[in-house]
């Protein structure tokens, strides 16, 4: 029997001896629309149940009790232990697990039934939703009007499955708009904001053209919703509660979104939303109309908006404006924004100065201002010369070349980076190449790639020679740089090196170069390179083994078996530890200024949590950077070697769940699933597209004017934990 059917039998069943929203142990009390639930308790009536159920979820179902005490704690008469058994069976991504969520749906506890229905969703990571789609069509129909938060879930579970069927894409689309309209006028606010987040995620995995006109129009009368209304601090408030969360301000900027992902807002929705009392749903605004020359609404929308009292605004409407306005009248505004107090908007500026203006000379006088004094200039106020270089290297190469010699002496390798992107504009190989013997491993590969851009495998002796260092991104950039190299028999031996001693130390977040020098290997090396490789088979990390697997059989002709030997996995926090970290706060002083506090969402995701607070009581963020800072994106810092592949060395499990990506929220930063390395990243704004994919563990509770501040390479002086 097909599991539709079979989930459709049991749906009838469960009605029929459970009733509706009860269950068959003690439901405890049916909940009101209107009452604020309080966040869930850390503690539980069965401490050893519940970490017994975090060690199998943190195993993925792979240890020795499997997941039997995942499959008790279904069963158990504690609502709280059942929500977190049910959430952990969703976070195994695994569709055999779907009979065993099916009957949680029916629980009197309204947060347990909406982490079934999220667990439902979770089951289809990598396939097709439509089976369980079918589910929860029916489901919704049982689901009580008590539990407007289950049906939010609904809703967003709804929006992001991947659908075969036609015919069953446009009942979803259906089925969210009359979540937007439940009851006699608008749905309650929290159903209200979790349908139009299923709208939003049909919109951006589907684009243009398949979403129907009456979703379009629906979507743009929520753009507007409650506009001039709006409580102070309205779409700022805490996540730490995702089931009752949801605010007009959210609504809107969600419907914005969507619209932006269709391309269909329509100028009377632009025109309100420029002029929204909210900064992001006018940022969104500004986002549509910039987004091409051809993009509906007028440019000269754009004009009041460049003087918006929020850096967040300005940048996109300079960015919308240098897409929309005649170059005449461009660049005088890329000249003055570039002298703009704040760093966001004034970076905005300098690199869009790329571009040749009609008053060149003007253009290089001001670049070649901004860029004077990089050899000396400090630690905090480099960003403008930076950016200015790389536009005038661009533009005047010769004007510049002076400027990028002292950029290369600088002590900030920030700034060297910004010298070897210039010195490969201009051309400057003296310069890549002294660069290239940097003291930083993050401005020797910038250096190489400029190497590589200029002279292609002219570079390869360069390259070669770099395979004697230790930083990760080096040595991924180094292998990648290779492929097709002419001289393979110069390369061979110094890959199957580097990979040797990188291996020797045993961190699982060193698989990304590790496999990117296994690929140069494969293609450089031979059958009489296998008795090298054959090591490999039983390495600790099962993807480099199913590698070497297949560059043995490659080679020789015959499949070998992988035997890894697994290392062991960070242990997850006990009940104890939970207990301790409930309500703790990590304070990060900053260098440029000002403190960033970040409660934890212990309950939420006490793996990643608990690392977070182990790393930063041990030090081990003190003294480092934001490393990635993408105005209107994220912040990504926790890198001892300021980089995206240099971390904390065992890879820490992935704990995705209903809490989404809202501005202030921080997450942990991976590559794939169930690879985070320490690093942590700080929504600048709300980015629902991560959710589902990173987990969220923290909120910024304190401090997101100092979050606003921080720029590229601003230094961590400390982080402190500070328990309630």
């Amino acid at each position: 029997m097909k599991f539709r059917e079979h989930a459709k039998g049991m749906l009838l069943l469960a009605t029929a001896v459970l009733g509706t929203g009860s269950c068959s142990r003690d439901a405890g009390p049916s909940m009101d629309m209107d009452t604020e639930m309080a966040p869930p308790p850390v503690f539980t009536s069965d401490p050893l149940l519940r970490s017994a159920m975090l060690e199998e979820e943190d195993a993925r179902g792979t240890g020795v009790s499997g997941i039997a005490f995942l499959r008790e704690g279904l069963i158990a008469p504690d609502a709280e232990l059942q929500r977190v058994a049910v959430r952990g069976i969703g976070r195994l991504e695994n569709s055999q697990f779907i009979p065993i969520t099916f009957p949680l749906l029916f629980s009197g506890d309204e947060t347990v039934r909406a982490e079934a229905v999220n667990a439902l969703g979770q089951a289809t990571f990598g396939s097709l939703g439509d089976d369980v789609a079918d589910v929860l069509f029916d489901y919704l129909v049982r689901e009580s009007g008590e539990g407007p938060a289950v049906r939010a879930v609904i809703g967003r579970t709804l929006g992001r499955l991947r659908y075969a069927d036609a015919g069953r894409f446009r009942r979803a689309e259906e089925t969210l708009l009359r979540l937007t309209r439940a009851g006699a006028g608008d749905a309650p606010l929290v159903t209200l904001l979790g349908a139009v987040m299923g709208l939003e995620s049909m919109a951006r995995l589907t684009g243009r053209g398949r979403m129907s006109e009456a979703a379009v129009e629906r979507l743009r009368e929520l753009a507007a919703l409650g506009r001039g209304a709006d409580a102070p601090g309205a779409g700022e408030g805490s996540v730490s509660d995702p089931l009752r969360l949801g605010d007009p301000v959210r609504v809107r900027r969600v419907a914005m979104m969507a619209l932006s992902a269709i391309g269909e807002a329509g100028s009377d929705v632009l025109q309100g939303a420029i002029r929204d009392p909210d900064s992001d749903v006018r940022r969104l605004a500004v986002m549509i109309i910039g987004r091409d020359a051809s993009a509906e609404g007028d440019p000269e929308l754009l004009i009041d908006v460049l003087t918006d009292p929020s850096p967040r605004v300005r940048v996109e409407a300079l960015k919308a404006y240098a897409v929309r306005a005649p170059e005449a009248q461009e660049c005088p505004l890329l000249l003055s924004s570039a002298r703009d107090g704040d760093l966001p908007v004034a970076l905005a500026a300098l690199d869009l100065l790329q571009q040749p203006c009609e008053n060149r000379s003007g253009q290089d006088e001001l670049l070649s201002g901004f860029a004077a004094g990089l050899e000396t200039i400090g630690t905090l106020d480099w960003h403008r010369g930076a950016h200015a270089l790389v536009s005038l290297a661009t533009l005047s190469p010769d004007v510049a070349a002076p400027l990028v010699d002292g950029a290369a002496r600088s002590t900030n390798p920030f700034v060297r980076m910004y010298a070897a992107q210039a010195a490969a504009k201009i051309g400057s190989t003296d310069v890549l190449n002294a660069l290239a013997a940097d003291p930083s491993p993050n401005v020797r590969t910038v250096a190489l790639q400029g190497l590589f851009s200029l002279g292609g495998h002219a570079a390869d002796r360069v390259l070669i020679a770099q395979l004697d260092q230790d930083d990760p991104q080096l040595l991924l950039t180094v292998a990648e740089l290779l492929e097709g190299t002419p001289s393979p028999d110069e390369a061979i031996g110094p890959l199957l090196a580097a990979l040797a001693r990188v291996s020797q130390a045993q961190r699982e977040t060193a698989r990304d170069p590790r496999m990117a020098l296994l690929a140069r290997i494969d293609e450089v090396g031979s059958v009489e390179h296998a008795a090298e490789l054959e090591p490999y088979l039983k390495d600790y990390d099962p993807v480099v083994a199913a590698r070497a697997v297949g560059i043995l059989t490659d080679w020789t002709g015959e499949a070998p078996v992988a035997q890894p030997a697994l290392l062991q996995r960070l242990p997850p926090p006990s009940a104890e530890e939970m207990v301790r970290l409930a309500g703790t706060r990590v304070i990060l002083e900053m260098e440029r200024g000002g403190e960033i506090a970040i409660r934890l969402l212990v309950e939420e995701a006490p793996t990643q949590a608990a690392r977070f607070a182990r790393l930063a009581a041990s030090g081990y963020f003190d003294g480092l950077t934001f490393h990635r800072v993408v105005t209107n994106f994220v912040l990504q810092g926790g890198s001892p070697g300021a980089n995206e592949y240099a971390g904390d060395g065992a890879h820490g499990r992935d704990e995705l769940g209903l809490v989404s990506h809202w501005r202030g929220t921080v997450g942990a930063s991976t590559r794939g699933r169930d690879t985070g390395d320490g690093q942590f990243f700080i929504n600048l704004v709300d980015n629902l597209r991560l959710d589902h994919d990173y987990t969220v563990f923290g909120e910024v509770v304190i401090g997101m004017e100092v979050v606003d501040l921080v720029a590229e390479g601003d230094v961590i002086t400390r982080a402190t934990v500070v328990q309630p």
